[in-house]
């Protein structure tokens, strides 16, 4: 039996080199809505860690207004 001589170039490749920019666009899309939830999530912590002491200051500043000028008038 004689060995059969491999034709490189021609007939149906064994090996189809994948689609990968299609991958890569899915990865990239994925990793964007990652990031804008991680923006999301870090800037709601921080609004709602600063959320009592910037009532605190807010109300005292609101006070010192409203009763500020009885006090300055000697009323």
């Amino acid at each position: 039996m004689a060995a059969e001589e491999i034709v490189y170039g021609q007939g149906t490749p064994a090996v189809i080199e994948p689609q990968m920019h299609l991958f890569d666009q899915v990865v990239d899309d994925i990793k964007y809505k990652a990031q804008l939830l991680a923006r999301e999530t870090k800037l709601s912590s921080g609004v709602i860690a600063a959320t009592p002491q910037g009532f605190a200051i807010g109300f005292f500043l609101a006070l010192a207004m409203m009763l500020g000028p009885f006090l300055l008038m000697g009323v």
